[in-house]
């Protein structure tokens, strides 16, 4: 008999996402068709603006900023893709580099994101990897996605804080302020419509990943942290002071009773938080 307590278990199917680029009075060339990615193993791919007119908040470049892709972000090194337009007058674009720099920046949907750049001939595209969905906080309110697993980000109005310490600033310290505000506006009530959903069984929870960045895939593992019965949830440790959003310690109580219930040896590949439905 399944004890109701352990993990609820399902498996999550990576989307892949298109990035659809309209230009006007011009064509985009078959090879330069940006491939497909999920965000999570594989970059989601778009052109880069000389001058971005969405009011996201975008650090400053930054020379390998993150340490899962000091070998990928080399600067001269071939993306292996090209991106070129054609004109009735002729084209512009072509092979792409990578220029060794990478941005932050967070997304519309409240999603804060890491950017690696290149360059195409005379042409500008980004190599895009979520991090995380953010809060009103401004705070993770998951465990960062695989490249970015085992360590902390927050955006501040001095800019993306990585791990506490280290700040990436933002490129326009003027605006970002008003930026964030407009951003924490959009997620506030975004999850306050969720909140108000009587639709929904709200519950705390114990949700999990498991990687398997062999076949760019992963689990999810969630456990309720309260029950019907109370009975059934006794030997569950309290989270009664863990955030949503917060990242399981392993050799917390917590996190021995997660390793127990999804018999996990190896904690490599795995991520916990709180979550609330």
């Amino acid at each position: 008999m399944t004890n109701p307590v352990q993990k609820a278990f399902c498996l999550a199917v990576i989307l892949a996402i298109a990035i659809v680029v309209g230009l006007s009075a011009s064509s985009v060339s078959a090879q330069s068709a940006p491939s497909r990615g999920d965000g999570i193993f594989t970059p989601v791919i778009s052109p880069v603006a000389p001058t971005d007119k969405t009011g996201r908040p975008i650090t400053i470049e930054a020379t390998q900023p993150e340490p899962s892709f000091s070998d990928i972000m080399v600067a001269g090194k071939p993306t292996g893709d090209s991106y070129t337009i054609s004109f009735p007058s002729g084209s512009a674009g072509g092979a792409c580099v990578y220029t060794g720099t990478g941005r932050y920046l967070i997304e519309s949907s409240g999603t804060l994101t890491f950017q690696m750049l290149a360059d195409c001939g005379k042409l500008e595209r980004g190599y895009s990897y979520m991090i995380c969905r953010l809060n009103e906080k401004l705070l993770c309110s998951e465990a960062p996605w695989w490249f970015f697993k085992g360590r902390t980000f927050a955006a501040t109005d001095q800019g993306v804080v990585i791990n506490d310490s280290l700040v990436h600033p933002w490129r326009d310290s003027s605006e970002a302020p008003q930026q964030l505000q407009a951003m924490v506006a959009k997620i506030t009530a975004t999850n306050n419509r969720f909140r108000n959903d009587s639709h929904v069984v709200h519950s705390r929870l114990i949700s999990c990943r498991n990687f398997y960045p062999a076949t760019r895939s992963y689990e999810i593992h969630e456990i309720p942290t309260t029950c019907v019965i109370k009975s059934l949830c006794s030997g569950i440790p309290s989270t009664g002071s863990l955030r949503e959003g917060e990242v399981i310690d392993w050799n917390s109580p917590v996190g021995n009773y997660v390793k127990q219930q999804n018999k996990i040896s190896d904690v490599s590949t795995w991520s916990c938080w709180i979550r609330t439905q």
